[in-house]
C-alpha cells in the first residue's frame, strides 16, 4: 500500500505525468469519485491535486535523511533522487504560500473517506530538509500559512 499525498489551493495548478528516473514531483487531479468525495469534505481550497514523487506515489516523500535506519535501505541514486523529490515538495509549498496557504493531507491510498486524526500549523519558512523536514503521518492534514 501507497502512501497518499494531496494538497488544496485557491489557484490552478499544472498537472503533470510521472516518467520513471526523471520526475521528482507531479500533480495530478483526483482520479475517482470516491477518492473526491472522500477528500473534498476535509479540504476548503477548490483545487485539490494528487503529488506524486520520484517513486510514481507520494511514499518517496516519507523518506527522512536524519534517520539512518531509513537511510540504509537506499542506494546513492535512489537517494539523491528521493531528496530532489523532496526538496521539490519542499520548494512547491514554499512558493505556493507565497500567495496564499495551502491545505495538505496525507492518508494511505484508498483510505480518503477517513477522518483526519491530527490538525497542525507549519510556516514552511522554518523547514529545513535534513534538519526538522515535516515528513508523511498518515491522516494528518497540515495547513501551511500564507507567508506575511
Amino acid at each position: 500500500m501507497c502512501y497518499a499525498v494531496y494538497i488544496g489551493t485557491s489557484i490552478k495548478q499544472n498537472v503533470g505525468t510521472y516518467i520513471p528516473d526523471q520526475t521528482d514531483l507531479y500533480l495530478n487531479l483526483l482520479r475517482s469519485e470516491e477518492e473526491m468525495v472522500g477528500l473534498k469534505q476535509k479540504f476548503i481550497k477548490q483545487h485539490l491535486y494528487y503529488v506524486g514523487s520520484c517513486e510514481g506515489c507520494s511514499c518517496g516523500f516519507s523518506y527522512d535523511p536524519t534517520d539512518p535506519n531509513v537511510c540504509s535501505n537506499y542506494d546513492h541514486e535512489e537517494e539523491s533522487r528521493t531528496i530532489k523529490s523532496l526538496q521539490a515538495l519542499i520548494n512547491l509549498i514554499y512558493e505556493l504560500t507565497q500567495k496564499d496557504d495551502l491545505e495538505f493531507y496525507c492518508c494511505w491510498e484508498g483510505d480518503w473517506e477517513f477522518p483526519i486524526e491530527e490538525n497542525i500549523e507549519i510556516d514552511i519558512r522554518q523547514i529545513s530538509l535534513g534538519k526538522n523536514y515535516f515528513g508523511l503521518t498518515e491522516r494528518q492534514f497540515i495547513l501551511f500559512k500564507k507567508q506575511i
